[in-house]
């Protein structure tokens, strides 16, 4: 009778088990169905969220700033897209329109100008009857060793890549304040958070400058709706950045990565996608990193 008794217990407890399991597994499955489900309406929502936008990208011509243009094209956003090189710009807006896009504007703009960046402003306002974001993306790189670097080199790095970017935040903030809403997005760099493996000390410097100026821009607007974040990619892969290293000192910095590699621009225009959207309408003052775990704070 006792074995029976024993048999009994062990047969109950096998099905409960089995139950259990069967429960958890079922759960399992309709957890997944339901995250896949949240995660196609995620993106369908940025989608539709980018769709109502326009905006301005500088540096559009190359690197990240053209991966972010076909990113943002691709969400059905409106574009004004500036750069030095206008010819590229052009190329990239028929590829736009030619895959579905809006037809972008193109306009050659020398950011370090104050006027040149208040006339692109203008000129999107214009176009679009609103600027919803701007991504500040126009920079230059030198390598020249510190005690190298020539007055004028030192102010040619400040004028573009941050007294530029001051331009364009404080033109876009105009428009911006009146709307009561807009994000704006400044693509500082991993030397804005270290110091630059690539560039010199001009060039860490002004990236720690975007940082800077990004946090407090964004105190400053806040209260009027309007986001500033800054965005740090690690090494990416840009024609920039294939001109300026060799072969053999990328595949070192790789090696000091976790991932192993560099990242492709469009990686970091997914970023950068996110920070124009609704998606981040709780960020700002941010300053995101994107850099495969090369620096990790």
């Amino acid at each position: 009778m006792r074995n029976v008794g024993f048999f009994m217990v062990g047969k109950k407890l096998f099905r409960q088990v089995k139950d259990f399991c069967c429960l958890v597994f079922k759960n399992n499955i309709l957890n997944n169905i339901l995250f896949t489900q949240e995660e196609e309406l995620s993106a369908n929502t940025q989608k539709e969220d980018l769709a109502a936008k326009a905006g301005i990208i500088t540096g559009a011509a190359s690197g990240i700033g053209r991966a972010t243009a076909l990113n943002l094209a691709a969400a059905g956003a409106g574009l004004l897209l500036a750069d030095m090189a206008l010819e590229p710009l052009q190329e990239l807006a028929a590829e736009i329109k030619e895959a579905g896009g809006k037809e972008p504007v193109t306009l050659k703009v020398d950011v370090s100008d104050q006027g040149q960046v208040r006339d692109m402003v203008l000129k999107a306002k214009e176009s679009f009857g609103s600027v919803d974001f701007m991504v500040n993306s126009a920079g230059i790189l030198r390598r020249t060793g510190f005690t190298e670097i020539p007055a004028e080199e030192w102010d040619l790095m400040l004028a573009v890549n941050l007294t530029g970017v001051f331009y364009c935040c404080q033109e876009a903030a105009k428009v911006m304040v009146e709307q009561k809403s807009g994000s704006i997005v400044n693509v500082s760099s991993l030397a804005g958070r270290s110091t630059s493996i690539l560039g010199g000390a001009h060039y860490t410097t002004v990236k720690h400058g975007v940082v800077g100026l990004s946090r407090h821009a964004a105190r400053e607007l806040g209260p009027n709706g309007i986001r500033v974040n800054a965005f740090c990619p690690g090494a990416t892969i840009t024609p920039m950045t294939e001109t300026s290293a060799q072969k053999e000192e990328r595949d070192r910095a790789s090696a000091a990565t976790p991932l192993r590699r560099w990242a492709k621009p469009e990686e970091q225009a997914s970023v950068i996608a996110f920070l124009v959207s609704d998606a981040s309408s709780f960020m700002t003052g941010a300053c995101l990193d994107s850099n495969g775990g090369a620096l990790m704070v």
